[in-house]
């Protein structure tokens, strides 16, 4: 049956219920009422066989006591007037000997039989009767007697209807308690349906999870999930906005400083100069603006169709030949120790990291330093490492250098304090751990990057 459209959960619910309890309601009648029924029948059999058998009595105590054709006259006349709706005949030697309760009918009213007794029905006045047939133990008179079930039919059909009126009665109960269970059943789930409407736009938390029922439970739960991430990219799009707003400032101070300085300069070399700074602030806030997409890209979900098996040392070999003509510019020298290391990850989130890790060592390596990364296979996992010889990083400052904007004190190499930042979070998203220790001869700074196995 298909489901009626429009209708609550509540009401299809609630529905079935009352249609489930009428099925068993209605059941029930009905076997009471044959059960009642055959009963009756039994009862009104055994009413006609209790007659039947105190009329046999009678008549041989009649007979015993005055004679056969005495006793049943005697008999007859005593049982006269009788009940209406019920005859009776006494037989003897396949003769009528007597007849009650006012019948008029000569014939047997049943064939006669062999069988000690028999029920049956016959047909008096045009209208079925309930029969009986039996003899006495000598077998000398046979008795036969009918009645009318009309009054049998009329209790039946009373029961009939008390059955009918207390099943209905019990489903009509049945119904409303139905309805007061499933709509407090139902009315935790109102009061977050009601909760969650009168929320504003801005207000994410977390759907209060009290009384709600275990099996509606999974639903508030992802609910809940889904406004745990939609806080998350909303605060992630906030502290991005900020950020921007914050680090472009001064970049645009400098370029809009430079630009006045460079139409108020007097002379050509002024000039040069002037317009040198200026491409120089433009290029910081470009790499700027580059640091801030890359780290909002880092921050969205990863989603499975971008996964893809990368070999790690692909992935270093390309960004060492982007990076080889700057290092060549600062005097680094750039290594490589490639050794294959497959990953699931995203190619394009990987290239970010490897090439902040490698921009991060080529800021603060001296001219004449080196810069190895190496990679390789490893019994935990792939593994990614980038070692330079700069002034390393000092132990207590190894985690807080993972936050936005923060930059060594003390340190003369310029930044926006996010390379290390996206390298972390570029982690984060594939699930792979970060550390930072220092270098050969606990001199410069090595960042590892330890990846789980390609599945």
């Amino acid at each position: 049956m298909p489901e009626p459209r429009g209708w609550s959960l509540r009401t299809r619910l609630l529905v079935l219920l009352v249609c489930l309890a009428a099925a068993l309601f209605g059941t029930s009648a009905v076997l009471n009422w044959r059960a009642h029924h055959e009963a009756s029948d039994r009862l009104f059999d055994d009413s006609l066989r209790g007659s039947a058998h105190l009329l046999l009595q009678l008549a041989e105590h009649e007979m015993a006591e005055h004679g056969e054709v005495l006793g049943l006259a005697l008999l007859q006349a005593e049982t006269q007037p009788g009940p209406a709706g019920f005859h009776f005949q006494i037989w003897t030697r396949d003769m009528l000997a007597a007849a009650g309760a006012g019948s008029a009918l000569q014939a047997p009213l049943l064939p006669f039989a062999a069988e000690v007794e028999r029920f049956g029905w016959t047909t008096v006045n045009g209208a079925s009767w309930r029969s009986y047939s039996t003899w006495n133990r000598p077998r000398t008179l046979h008795i036969q007697i009918a009645q009318e079930p009309t009054r049998h039919a009329a209790l039946d059909r009373l029961a009939l209807w008390r059955i009918a009126g207390g099943a209905a009665f019990l489903l009509a109960m049945a119904a409303v308690l139905m309805w007061v269970v499933v709509d407090a059943t139902f009315r935790p789930l109102h009061r977050t349906a009601a909760s969650v409407g009168e929320r504003s736009e801005q207000d994410l938390r977390e759907v209060d999870t009290a009384g709600v029922p275990r099996e509606v439970r999974p639903l508030v739960d992802a609910l809940n999930r889904l406004l745990l991430r939609i806080r998350s990219a909303l605060q992630t799009e906030r502290r991005f906005t900020a950020d921007a707003a914050h680090e472009l400032r001064t970049p645009l101070a400098a370029i809009r400083a430079n630009a006045q300085v460079l139409v108020a300069a007097r002379d050509q070399a002024e000039r040069e100069a002037t317009a040198r700074d200026l491409l120089a602030s433009v290029d910081r806030s470009t790499r700027l603006v580059e640091q801030l997409l890359a780290l909002a890209r880092a921050d969205q979900p990863l989603h499975d169709d971008k996964l893809r098996e990368v070999d790690l040392a692909d992935v270093a070999r390309e960004q060492l030949a982007v990076h080889r003509d700057r290092a060549e510019q600062c005097g680094v020298e750039l290594r490589g120790t490639l050794q294959p290391g497959a990953t699931r990850a995203d190619p394009a989130l990987l290239s970010v990291m490897v090439r902040n890790l490698l921009d991060n060592a080529l800021r603060y390596t001296p001219p004449g330093g080196r810069i190895t990364v190496a990679t390789g296979a490893h019994e935990e996992g792939p593994v990614l490492t980038v070692e330079d010889d700069g002034p390393g990083i000092p132990e207590p400052e190894r985690e807080r250098v993972f936050e936005r904007f923060h930059r060594l004190p003390g340190q003369k190499a310029t930044g926006s304090g996010l390379g290390l930042s996206i390298v972390r979070r570029v982690a984060d998203v594939h699930g792979a751990r970060v550390a930072i220790a220092a270098g050969e001869g606990e001199k410069g700074t090595r960042v590892s990057v330890r990846f789980r196995q390609a599945a």
